[in-house]
């Protein structure tokens, strides 16, 4: 009978971002289908208790290096991603941490795999260096984008590198029971009505699109309801709650939901219209159209790939935001078809990621 294998994850685990948990959770359940019960899973998260309630895994603290040392010393392979950890644009200290991360399990001498991660920026000619150095002695590594694999080559990055997609994609879209766990006000408002869907978040760099999307959803005329939902508590539950304050008829969330919660959201909604990408992709593996605001180029690269609408920072402060969501919403019927034709490809592509975890560990 073949030994349990050991997994350790690393991540940006246990901050109430529903992005990089549905990613976390794509990820785990990827495995668990294809990999069976032969597998135990850690994972590296700022809130154990939590992520281990959330995801069925077993979770230790990020920053107890006790904790890290012992489950690298029995890991069978080290899993860093997805989400966006090769990147100083948070800090450089961030990036610092998930290298470390690497490098210590290469001391260990175990596989390691960056797994569906979106790379760069990498501003400081320090993070490129020391990116290059660490990913160089990885075992495998798959990006998001072609776009995270060409910005690799270009800093010196000479293993291969496969091109998939992003781990969220292998949510589980059949299960509606997450409905069944939310407010009734909110459930009988998605039964009642059609419901657009909106993701929106403040942006340091350009602080007057908060207030352009208030005043624009204030002029909006379409027949839906307004539902705001958070990805990233609590500077997006707080964004929410001011907009449903200003704004007639729509309804605010008012505590962090898991990524089971937020698919049967997104999967009863007419639309989805956001900022966030993982609110896009959710929209994406539900065949729901689609209006992102590209405050980053990842939002713009992955609207590009599923053929959805798309409206820069530039056209919400001009005040465009109320005609590009009515667009939107009279074309959603054609913008629906899109998806069906593209989504499958990246689901696949998805579970590529797993499929070469699985064959690292000989499983």
């Amino acid at each position: 009978m073949a030994r349990t294998k050991r997994i350790l994850i690393s991540g940006y685990y246990g901050f109430s971002n529903a992005g990089d948990e549905a990613v976390l959770s794509g990820i785990v359940s990827g495995l668990r289908r294809l990999g069976g019960e032969k597998l135990e899973i850690t994972v590296l998260s700022a809130s154990p208790e939590e992520t281990s309630r959330m995801h069925r895994v077993h979770s230790i603290p990020r920053t107890s290096w006790r904790h890290l040392r012992e489950a690298l010393r029995v890991a069978d392979l080290v899993i860093s991603g997805g989400g966006s950890l090769i990147q100083d644009a948070t800090s450089l200290r961030s990036l610092l941490y998930y290298l470390l991360v690497i490098w210590l399990a290469q001391r260990y001498h175990q596989r390691v795999m960056v797994l569906g991660q979106g790379i760069g920026p990498l501003k400081r000619r320090v993070s490129r260096r020391l990116s290059e150095v660490v990913l160089n002695k990885v075992d495998l590594i798959t990006v998001r984008d072609p776009d995270s694999a060409e910005f690799l080559k270009r800093i010196g990055v000479r293993k291969p590198i496969q091109v998939t997609a992003d781990p969220a994609f292998l949510l589980d879209t059949k299960d509606a029971s997450g409905l069944a766990s939310l407010p009734e006000t909110w459930s009988g408002l998605f039964a009642s009505s059609d419901v657009i869907t909106l993701a929106l978040r403040e942006w340091s760099p350009r602080p007057l699109i908060a207030r352009a999307a208030i005043e624009g959803l204030k002029r909006l005329d379409i027949p839906a309801r307004l539902f705001l939902v958070a990805m990233h508590a609590p500077p997006d539950v707080e964004l929410a709650q001011q907009i449903c304050k200003e704004v007639n008829g729509c309804v605010a969330q008012t505590h962090m939901l898991s990524p089971r919660e937020l698919i049967a959201l997104v999967g009863a909604s007419k639309m989805v219209v956001a900022m966030r990408l993982h609110a896009l992709i959710f929209a994406g593996v539900c065949g729901i159209p689609m209006l992102g605001i590209a405050y980053d180029p990842k939002v713009r690269s992955f609207l590009d790939t599923v053929h959805q609408d798309c409206m820069s920072l530039e056209e919400l402060e001009a005040g465009s935001l109320p005609e590009r969501i009515k667009d939107t919403w009279n074309h959603r019927e054609d913008l629906a078809l899109r998806l069906s034709e593209r989504v499958p490809a990246l689901r696949t592509a998805a579970e590529q990621n797993v499929r070469l975890a699985l064959e690292l560990l000989e499983l």
